[in-house]
């Protein structure tokens, strides 16, 4: 092993052979005496040849050099540069140009010239705008995602398979010298003399330069500063100890160096002092500008012109800049011009897909007349960049002081009063379901109870629409952060959503963003938007907004944590807000179901017709029903005459919940026999007709009836249905173990067992329904029924029925005059109870019984027990493909060709 002036000594002369020792000791650094007793030594160790005047190294000694070679770089540069705001915004801190040269093609130059050829730069946020470094200085890039909630700790580790006999720099110093060689003697760090409080990765020196103790507060000290040499046995030993650290919640905000200081009792390392002034940092846009006058006048931002433009300043007035931590969507920067503060709004990542910045400046525009936003001076809709005027000693909005509340409520419902009409419109569902489909389009790994929460939600939406009222201009980001408070006046900020919605909305933001509130509170300040106690449809109107308010928001969050920008504990209070009061706004809406009358036929059919919005034939067939339900409060009619429209009121909604369908199971365990060979290797239900499998049609018109709980009973080739689960995730499976033993009784009995409440208010299928027309699963039935239709005769199953249409026998033998049974059917709420109760029963009580179809339960064994009618369908809407020979005829691409 080489001592230190040996390896000086070889270094000197592999890189220039030096005529004498004296020229010898010098170019090494190092004293005469040791420069002597070196080459003597290297001599004898036959690592150079020659006397005096002519020293030069061998073979033996380069290859005593060889471990001692860099190897290579790593340059950490996915930093996202926040006190460089908003300069950063544009372009990673690595690319400015710093008297004349980009700061990290200079960094790059140096270690080229010191011999230091394997280069990776770790890159991160704006990566592409390093693309053109493999190119044009030939390293190599490698990306990390981690800097979003990580420190620089996770850069190196992601490097970490390149990292031995390495430097590892930050990306963004300038070195006045040169700092790097082509061989280092062992793992050494760059150190620069430090005192005082501040002084950064503080540590003192032990015997021979080796760094022994990393402490905060030193008074005298020595910091590293730029970059650090890891040999091949120091990397390995860090990247060993940085693994078993890596998940720990501490490391998160750890500098690499942190992690190595902290470990320097084993993690050997040594410093090379240098004097101070040769590496320049820059911490804030202020240093660099000290340190290159010209800078602010030479970088290219189109950012700093926006700035100029708006406020008529040049670059020389923009001062005093300093990032803003607030801001979940955007990014944004604090700074002064002319005696003035302002705040510069910077788009966030992703943005431009979920804020129409038109509508936004539309919004602004008002409430800059309003006087509710005294902030606002300029907007770009096209680019999304903002200026605003800051409002200095703010207090942060209290939602416990009840004059602050009522004040903020106020600002709202005058907004909502104003009269302005915006030519846009933002619905909190609708856009979560778009944001939903770019989670699900992205293929991001949603909760486990994600489908849950969002069937809750969406059973909401229906009773909370009807109690909105018309359409008003809404703020629908309007909670405490947005709330400025100064002195007895508050300024309401960030109108990025702001356009046409549910006046509930805003009451519902304000509520379920941080307000801590839980319904009894929400509840105790409603009346101080009204001015008046509310209703109680009101009541329960603005507590379903608070709930599907807080989805969308929860909802966002997945999506900005998707695009690499996670939110913290703003997902979490935003998911209790969807939770707790989606639990309480159905509690509401079930207790005031309870309450409801049954309703006559002809009136569930009026109000399903104002419903669906079909308000010509409700108006027309149905005038004196709707009177009628009008005079009840079920119905609100606007308009006269031909103009007359409906629409339901909650108290409607409320009166169709009994009558709507929630579930839906599908029968799907069969073998289908008499479909081979195609069923050989696949399930009857997923054979395709006319290129769509049997059961895909089936659960698209089911859930475009917003039915939220699904069922699949399977059996044979249980795990092929499986490839449903990515188009219908809310899909809950339910394994018939018995399927090759009984009759599709087992099927309905598994189904029992599994969700006992399955069948209540829910659709049951024979999932082998070739269905053309979906209208035929509507979002409420009246009452228990099988589809069926009229036949003169049939010797397929089929049913007989009573003047009312009350099936009265089901059989398969000559039946004329009669009913042809279809495999879909509809259970109420009182007859999915009874099914629950009867299938088992009969299921165990015979080994007969094992062998009976499961239709036969209500329809023949315990008939009594049941009311079903027949719902007639037309027998081309939905086909019944029993053998392989009628899916030929349905669909000839079955048929052999020729």
């Amino acid at each position: 092993m080489l001592t230190k002036a040996q390896f000086d000594v070889l270094v000197t002369l592999a890189s220039a052979p030096e005529p004498s020792q004296r020229r010898l000791a010098q170019a090494a650094g190092v004293s005469l005496g040791s420069t002597n007793k070196a080459v003597h030594e290297l001599l004898d160790g036959g690592l150079v040849t020659g006397r005096d005047g002519d020293i030069a190294i061998t073979e033996a000694g380069r290859a005593a050099l060889a471990p001692h070679r860099v190897r290579g770089a790593i340059i950490l540069a996915a930093g996202m540069g926040r006190r460089f705001v908003p300069l950063s915004f544009e372009r990673p801190k690595a690319l400015f140009r710093v008297r004349g040269e980009v700061l990290i093609e200079r960094l790059i130059r140096q270690l080229r010239e010191a011999g230091v050829e394997d280069i990776h730069v770790v890159v991160g946020p704006m990566k592409e705008s390093f693309y053109y470094l493999e190119d044009m200085l030939g390293v190599h890039l490698v990306q990390t995602n981690e800097y979003v909630t990580r420190n620089n700790h996770a850069s190196l580790f992601a490097a970490r398979e390149f990292l031995g006999n390495t430097y590892v720099c930050p990306s963004d110093q300038y070195y006045d010298e040169n700092l790097f060689h082509a061989y280092e003697y062992r793992s050494c760090c760059t150190a620069v003399h430090t005192s005082g409080k501040d002084a950064k990765q503080a540590f003192e020196l032990g015997a021979g330069g080796l760094v022994v103790a990393a402490k905060k507060e030193l008074r005298e000290a020595w910091r590293m500063d730029g970059p650090a040499y890891l040999d091949e046995a120091l990397a390995r030993d860090y990247v060993r100890v940085l693994a078993e650290e890596y998940d720990l919640p501490e490391t998160l905000g750890k500098l690499w160096e942190t992690v190595l200081l902290e470990h320097a009792d084993t993690l050997h390392i040594y410093a090379r002092k240098i004097d101070e002034g040769i590496i320049h940092e820059f911490d804030f846009l202020g240093d660099l500008c000290d340190f290159d006058t010209d800078f602010m006048e030479n970088v290219d931002s189109s950012i700093l012109d926006n700035i100029c433009r708006t406020l008529g300043c040049t670059r020389d007035d923009i001062r005093d800049v300093r990032p803003l931590d607030s801001g979940l969507t955007n990014l944004s920067v604090l700074f002064s011009c002319k005696g003035q503060r302002y705040v510069y709004r910077h788009p966030g990542a992703g943005t431009e897909q979920i804020v129409n910045r038109e509508a936004e400046t539309y919004a602004l525009k008002v409430a800059s007349r309003l006087g509710l936003d005294t902030s606002f001076v300029y907007e770009d809709y096209e680019s999304g960049w903002k200026i605003s005027r800051y409002i200095s000693d703010c207090t942060e909005f209290d939602y416990d002081d009840e004059h602050q509340v009522a004040q903020a409520l106020s600002i709202a419902r005058r907004l909502h009063r104003c009269g302005v009409t915006s030519p846009w419109r933002f619905d909190f569902y609708d856009e979560s379901r778009k944001i939903v489909g770019l989670l699900r389009d992205e293929g991001w790994p949603l909760p486990d109870d994600f489908e849950q929460r969002e069937e809750q939600i969406a059973r909401l939406v229906g009773p909370m629409r009807a109690g909105a009222g018309r359409p008003v201009l809404c703020h629908n980001d309007f909670y405490g952060p947005n709330l400025l408070v100064h002195g007895d006046d508050i300024c309401l900020i960030d109108w990025e959503y702001a356009a046409m919605g549910d006046y509930g909305c805003d009451f519902g933001n304000f509520v379920a963003q941080g307000s801590g509130y839980d319904v009894d509170r929400a509840l105790a300040v409603l009346p101080l938007y009204f001015g008046r106690t509310p209703t109680a449809e009101e009541r329960l109107h603005c507590i379903a907004c608070v709930a599907v308010v807080g989805w969308y928001w929860y909802v966002w969050a997945l999506f900005k944590e998707c695009k690499g920008s996670p939110v913290g504990e703003w997902t979490r209070i935003w998911y209790d807000a969807a939770k707790r009061f989606g639990a309480a706004a159905q509690a509401m809406i079930d207790e005031s179901a309870k309450a409801t009358r049954a309703l006559t036929r002809a009136e569930f059919d009026a109000l399903v017709a104002v419903e669906a919005g079909d308000a010509r034939q409700a108006g027309t067939d149905r005038q004196a029903v709707l009177d009628a339900l009008t005079n009840e409060g079920l119905v609100r009619a606007e308009g006269a005459g031909p103009k007359r429209a409906w629409g339901l009121t909650t108290s409607g909604f409320m009166a169709l919940e009994p009558y709507r369908a929630k579930r839906a199971v599908f029968f799907a365990a069969g073998f289908g026999s008499r479909m081979l060979p195609i069923t050989v290797n696949t399930p009857k239900p997923l054979v395709r007709v006319h290129g769509k499998r049997f059961i895909e049609r089936l659960l698209d018109a089911v859930i475009a009836a917003g039915i939220e709980e699904i069922y699949v009973v399977r059996g044979y080739l249980a795990e092929e249905f499986d490839i449903l689960l990515k188009r219908y995730p809310q899909i809950r499976f339910i394994d018939n173990p018995l399927y090759d033993e009984t009759n599709n009784i087992s099927s309905a009995v598994a189904a029992v067992e599994a969700h006992p409440h399955c069948f209540e208010q829910a659709y049951a299928f024979e999932s082998d329904l070739y269905l053309t027309d979906p209208s035929y699963i509507s979002k409420y039935q009246y009452q228990s029924n099988y589809l069926g239709f009229h036949v003169n005769e049939t010797r397929d199953w089929y049913f007989e029925a009573d003047e009312e249409g009350r099936i009265t026998k089901l059989a398969k033998d000559l039946g004329r005059d009669c009913w042809q049974m279809v495999g879909l059917s509809f259970w109420s709420a009182a007859d999915g109870r009874r099914l629950a109760r009867d299938l088992p029963a009969v299921f165990e009580a015979t080994d007969d019984n094992r062998q009976i179809f499961w239709d036969d339960v209500p329809c023949r064994v315990c008939a009594d027990s049941y009311d079903v009618h027949v719902r007639a369908c037309d027998p081309s809407h939905i086909i019944e493909i029993d053998s392989f020979a009628e899916l030929q005829e349905v669909d000839p691409s079955y048929r052999p060709r020729g």
